[in-house]
């Protein structure tokens, strides 16, 4: 019998070329810790002094390798260290800083090789200068911040915030269009204020009209329910909308008493984050540019791929982008017709599911192979209208703690149904498919309910939904039937939810800008977590294993943030660019955050993918 014990000579033999075989990987090993950098520091004129926690962003003008824009943050003498995923930075590309309450004094900052040090070394110095109106840097939040807190206000947040940032620049602009507005004799004050009175609130139920409308480019735009197909009075019927006639008043009232006449209230301290900032030295933020006309809602990461995966709910795509090079692929719907990929989610397995917003679709799709299989889910009640009257809107599907796609205990997979305010099944294996009701709100057609999110608990025998104008609720899995039901006050609006694995159900509550925790045993609310932004449109919150956090990705304040339960704190993460809106955030296995900009419609913000690297 050999022994499968080495001698000790053949102990020696192996010592000496494991030695050499470091000997000779070494110089790789440096060479590979040298990246390149960029440093410098943010210094404020006024004093000399470093701006500590200020956003410094190299933004590429020509990208071909990696990230459109990286963004890390300043130490407390105002010093910050880039890493860089090129050796040589070009010509073209421009670096600059940010922080709430300062500009920059000089846009076209010089980066210059840093002498004395390795290749691909880089070094610059930033100015900044305190300004006294931070109008134009506050997130389109502020402009709420001052509004009459209540009903009335969360109800226009859950509104008018689920496509696009409220206000956005265009709703200002709006605004003090309607304030230059004159009427009565010239020098007659009150005459003035009361016709303006009346053209305010005609010109805010102007744009509640124009919302309605553009609700239907939520549908692709070859969709038979694309704005362009729909006629007038259809595009109009609060039934088929995502908030019914009484709440478009409400809205319309709501602005024209509360909108801000002027920007004297952002003066000086007016207005800031209400939290401390969680950024340090090592974190980092790398934004990759999607086309214009792209309209990524979601971007997660999948086991065992490299890739990150988008879905293009304009364009009928999905996108592989490899956060590694920037390198991005379109991949189509195997489907004929429009299709709208709205929610995507990986499963253990590394497949990628997708819901479909047009033509009643969901799908499986096998990254490997690129080979989808579609099911198609239209409950019976639907009439054959090309409206939002018959469109079934499958919109998410059941999820598990890491936001992985998840089964009940007889392999059904559940899933909203916004056209009908039902919950949906699918069991994969067997093709069966079935639709059960869920509860119901005097006064709200179907949609005008907007069911939206859905989890499993832990055990599967229950699927947890919520409504974005109602309640969250729960069905037993078993005999399909509502057994818990949690009502929130109108506009609340109890949006994108998340569990643990200590059987707690989070809810971002996007009106009144809170964070509900759900004991999922018991069936009630346990705490409510106030955020610094009450206007900040928490769209949705994401559970944190790793950390025990709680992630909140917000719409309206270009901000997230990070709840710890046990301390009730709350930090912010500010984000590198105005109107970035985000419907999601997932968690690579690294533990970096991964999200996307969605603003409706598309083009109305910016079209990125974003990966951070939170720095702990």
């Amino acid at each position: 019998m050999l022994s499968s014990r080495p001698s000790a000579r053949g102990n020696t033999i192996g010592r000496l070329k494991l030695c050499l075989g470091v000997l000779v990987l070494l110089p790789a090993l440096v060479h590979a810790r040298e990246q390149a950098t960029l440093s410098g520091r943010v210094i404020a004129v006024n004093n000399g002094q470093g701006v500590a926690q200020s956003a410094v962003t190299l933004t590429f003008a020509t990208v071909s390798n990696g990230p459109t824009a990286i963004t890390v943050f300043s130490d407390e003498q105002g010093a910050f260290r880039m890493p860089l995923h090129v050796s040589t930075i070009p010509a073209d590309a421009s670096v600059a800083a940010h922080k709430l309450g300062y500009k920059q004094v000089d846009p076209a900052a010089a980066v210059q090789v840093k002498s004395g040090a390795p290749a691909g070394s880089y070094e610059t110095r930033l100015y900044l200068d305190p300004v006294a109106n931070i109008a134009e840097q506050v997130p389109a939040s502020a402009w709420l911040a001052q509004g009459s807190p209540g009903d009335a206000k969360n109800i226009t947040l859950t509104s008018c915030s689920s496509c696009h940032q409220v206000p956005s620049p265009k709703m200002r602009e709006y605004a003090a269009k309607i304030e230059a507005v004159r009427g009565g004799p010239d020098g007659d004050r009150k005459a003035i204020e009361e016709w303006r009175k009346v053209v305010r609130h005609e010109s805010w139920r102007t744009i509640v009209k124009y919302m309605r409308s553009h609700h239907y480019s939520v549908f692709p735009l070859e969709s038979a329910m694309n704005l362009d197909a729909v006629d007038w009075p259809t595009a109009q019927n609060a039934d088929y909308n995502f908030f019914n006639a009484r709440q478009g008043e409400v809205v319309a009232s709501y602005l024209a008493e509360n909108f801000p006449r002027s920007t004297a209230f952002l003066h000086n301290d007016a207005y800031d984050y209400g939290a401390a900032l969680g950024v340090s030295p090592s974190t980092v933020i790398r934004e990759f540019a999607f086309p214009a006309e792209a309209l990524v809602r979601e971007l997660v990461p999948a086991p065992r791929s490299p890739y990150l995966w988008g879905a293009d709910v304009r364009r009928n795509l999905l996108v592989r982008l490899d956060p590694r090079n920037g390198a991005t692929k379109w991949i189509g719907v195997d489907f004929k017709g429009s299709t709208g990929p709205h929610t995507i989610a990986p499963d253990d397995d590394g497949n990628l599911w997708v819901t479909m917003v047009d033509n009643d679709q969901f799908g499986r799709f096998d990254p490997r192979t690129e080979r989808w299989r579609l099911w198609t889910l239209r409950p019976s009640s639907l009439p054959d209208a090309a409206s939002m009257a018959g469109a079934a809107i499958v919109h998410d599907m059941s999820i598990d703690s890491r936001g992985h796609m998840a089964r009940d205990a007889s392999g059904n997979i559940w899933l909203t149904m916004v056209g009908t305010n039902q919950m949906g099944t699918l069991n994969p294996q067997s093709g069966y498919i079935a639709f059960y009701d869920t509860n119901t709100i005097a006064g709200f057609s179907p949609i005008n309910h907007l069911i939206y999110s859905t989890v499993l608990s832990a055990d599967g025998q229950r699927a947890w939904y919520s409504q974005v104008n109602g309640s969250v609720g729960c069905i037993d899995t078993r005999t399909k039937k509502v057994v818990g039901l949690i009502e929130f006050p109108e506009g609340t609006g109890p949006r994108r939810m998340a569990r643990d694995n200590a059987g707690h159900l989070w809810v971002a509550l996007f009106g009144s800008g809170q964070v509900a925790r759900i004991d999922m045993k018991q069936g009630r609310v346990i705490a409510t977590f106030d955020l610094p932004d009450r206007a900040a449109a928490p769209y949705a919150v994401t559970w944190d294993e790793r950390r025990q956090a709680v992630w909140v990705a917000n719409a309206n304040s270009d901000a997230i943030y990070r709840l710890d339960p046990r301390s009730a704190k709350v930090t912010l993460y500010p984000l590198p660019r105005q109107m970035a809106y985000l419907r999601q955030l997932a968690i690579d296995q690294d533990g970096r955050l991964v999200g996307t900009y969605g603003n409706y419609p598309e083009g109305s913000g910016p079209s990125m993918g974003v990966l951070i690297d939170v720095g702990d």
